[in-house]
């Protein structure tokens, strides 16, 4: 099989990486990766854009090129590990999810992923769903995401004191059906109480909810991973919203979204009643609430009311995030798991 790495390694592209390749192995392991002084040929050799080998452990995360997931399911002395980070048979009792989207998770959980789940040896997880639902078959780890560079300081906050507009974030996906449609609701009182106020969502074209049409609404389209991380560089917000409503679906998901609201260099509000709520200090380093329209207005409302107390939360959860986005435990995770000697 040695021609057949060599030739995978040569066209695989870190630039078509996917966010879980990011975001669960490349970003803490970066240096492994890719040529370093004194070393030309990296320790960890990437086969794929979400593919990679050390002597016979293998690393898929999410989904790859028919080409190396087939290379790599046709070696039977590899030692496989995945990594997952939704549940995809939720997706069957999930109508809140578009139905092209749910379309392409049925595709490939019934293609990719239960090819690589039933050769896998150790499935690693971002969510305690997820990893109470392989712990029966499979040796299963849970670990948090990282996100590369570190996060903004509360610069853009000087605005607020003497009267900036304030800016409002909603990066939910179309895959947030249910949560889009919560916020687009909160947002719309928002923006009637406060003038001041600005809001940004993600949309290829129209929400279709109650915002749409809104001349403080702007939309920023979708963008491949890359480009998606370049222009998070250069955005900067006051606060983000990440209501998580009881769907199946969302059960699966992790708290990437707590470090990406601290690289965005804003405050956090959050659903009360999330799986991973007692991250957060409320008051401290973000804010929760329950999942009512009305709860969330009122909460927006006072937080916009004290532009000083949201700066200073905003410091307090940059801290706090920077301990949940520290490398350190993933790359011993990956390095006992790939069998390094570092």
């Amino acid at each position: 099989m040695r021609t057949v790495w060599q030739n995978l390694g040569r066209i695989a592209r870190a630039s078509r990486a996917i966010p879980t390749t990011d975001l669960y192995f490349a970003n803490a392991c970066c240096d492994w990766v890719r040529p370093t002084p004194g070393r030309r040929t990296p320790v960890v050799r990437r086969i794929g854009a979400n593919s990679f080998l050390h002597g016979d452990q293998a690393v898929v995360c999410r989904r790859d090129t028919p080409r190396v997931i087939d290379a790599l399911l046709g070696d039977p002395a590899l030692k496989l590990t995945y990594v997952i980070d939704d549940d995809l048979d939720a997706a069957d009792r999930d109508t809140t999810l578009p139905g092209d989207y749910r379309a392409r998770l049925k595709r490939l959980r019934d293609g990719q992923y239960r090819a690589l789940v039933d050769r896998a040896r150790t499935i690693v997880v971002p969510s305690q769903h997820l990893a109470d639902k392989f712990a029966a078959s499979h040796e299963t780890v849970q670990i948090g995401p990282v996100w590369a560079g570190d996060a903004p300081t509360d610069a853009h906050f000087k605005a607020l004191e003497t009267g900036g507009v304030i800016d409002i974030a909603y990066l939910g996906s179309v895959t947030h059906g249910a949560d889009r449609a919560f916020v687009s609701n909160v947002l719309q009182a928002v923006l009637a109480k406060r003038d001041d106020v600005r809001v940004t969502m993600i949309a290829r074209k129209k929400l279709g909810t109650s915002l749409d049409g809104h001349p403080r609404l702007r939309l920023r389209r979708p963008l491949p991973w890359s480009l998606h991380r370049a222009r998070h560089a250069r955005l900067r917000f006051h606060l983000a919203l990440y209501p998580m409503l009881d769907t199946p679906f969302n059960q699966g998901r992790s708290i990437n979204k707590v470090i990406e609201h601290a690289m965005l260099g804003a405050v956090g509000l959050y659903s009360a009643d999330w799986a991973f709520a007692d991250h957060i200090g409320h008051g401290e380093t973000g804010l929760l609430v329950e999942n009512d329209e009305a709860a969330w207005v009122a909460a927006i409302l006072s937080a916009l009311e004290d532009p000083a107390a949201l700066r200073a939360m905003q410091v307090r959860a940059r801290a706090s995030a920077a301990i949940l986005n520290d490398p350190a435990p993933q790359r011993r995770f990956w390095a006992q798991q790939l069998g390094l000697d570092l």
